[in-house]
């Protein structure tokens, strides 16, 4: 199969659905040219996002993937907003590591403006955008609140529609709907921020789920794709699922890089529990981010070790 023509040609969602059963010396070949579509597009750049997990749990949703619903006995550590002191000394120690961007993340439907919690990531936001970029991933907004977050110095949000539009009502059954997220990430570019918006794999989904999200996240022209891959978490409704295997996630990140030539698609959580000695392959098969540092209620790696392994990966990139 002649996988070169999709360095400069664009690819349909016929034809990225028919990769999904390439085996073999034909996945090599995939892989090979996604990372030669990233080299073109964006570079020998990694890009690197540490969040903190600003707020925890009791969330109101029903996501089914999520540690943080309360609606869901997962024994995670919770408490609200931590302080302003707390989240700004988070912060330099990212600046400090050398990280691109700094997030504040916080479970529940959104913060809203008005409330004590937004006045202090607006003021965060104030506080910090000078020394790095602060992005938010703090629920379902409007244009009005993230506009005032915008001019307060937040310049990425964050809204992962976690799935195809068509399945989302399996993973969030009754508590918001995608067209929700949608609104949000228009909202979001429509006051100039930059959006970050991907989803999980794994969650049972199909491959075409996959390849409509893809899509959907092509047509929303959104800058940022992170890819979690689900480690399930006993108490949720997926709890009990198996992990996917190395060479399906692989698969999906190299399509994802044919769909998305010139995004930065981002390996999240699951690339050390359930990657874990493929984890550099990723980064040989289209990606060219990752969050250090840890996720929400899940510890990643050490800063020091991610960063060497950045390095190891941009002397593969550079051979």
């Amino acid at each position: 199969m002649n996988f070169e023509k999709y360095i400069e040609k664009e690819i349909t969602k016929e034809e990225a659905l028919e990769l999904t059963k390439l085996k073999g010396s034909e996945l090599v070949e995939l892989f090979a040219v996604a990372n030669k579509i990233r080299e073109k597009f964006c570079g020998n750049k990694i890009e690197t996002c540490t969040i903190t997990n600003a707020k925890s749990g009791k969330c109101s949703e029903d996501c089914k993937f999520c540690a943080q619903s309360e609606k869901y006995n997962t024994h995670i550590h919770t408490y609200p907003l931590k302080d302003i002191k707390v989240l700004e000394d988070e912060c330099k120690t990212a600046i400090e590591h050398k990280s691109d961007r700094f997030a504040i993340v916080t479970s529940g439907k959104g913060i809203k403006k008005g409330t004590k919690d937004y006045e202090v990531i607006k003021k965060f936001a104030e506080n910090m955008s000078k020394d790095i970029e602060v992005c938010c991933s703090i629920g379902l907004l409007d244009e009005d609140e993230l506009q005032t977050l915008k001019d307060a110095g937040v310049s990425r949000f964050h809204s992962n529609l976690q799935t195809s539009i068509k399945s989302y009502k399996d993973i969030v059954a009754t508590t918001h709907n995608v067209l929700d997220r949608i609104d949000t990430i228009k909202s979001a570019q429509k006051v100039g921020m930059k959006v970050c918006c991907g989803g999980i794999i794994g969650m049972g989904e199909t491959w075409e789920d996959r390849i409509d999200m893809a899509f959907t996240c092509k047509e929303l022209g959104v800058d940022a794709i992170p890819l979690n891959i689900l480690n399930p978490i006993k108490g949720t409704p997926y709890g009990e699922r198996e992990v996917l295997d190395a060479c399906e996630i692989l698969k999906t990140i190299a399509i994802f890089r044919l769909i998305l030539k010139d995004k930065n698609i981002k390996v999240v959580a699951g690339r050390e529990s359930i990657l874990k000695d493929f984890m550099g392959s990723a980064f040989l098969a289209g990606a060219n981010g990752l969050m250090i540092g840890g996720y929400l209620t899940v510890n990643g790696r050490s800063v020091e070790d991610d960063f060497k392994f950045i390095e190891n990966i941009k002397k593969l990139w550079e051979k």
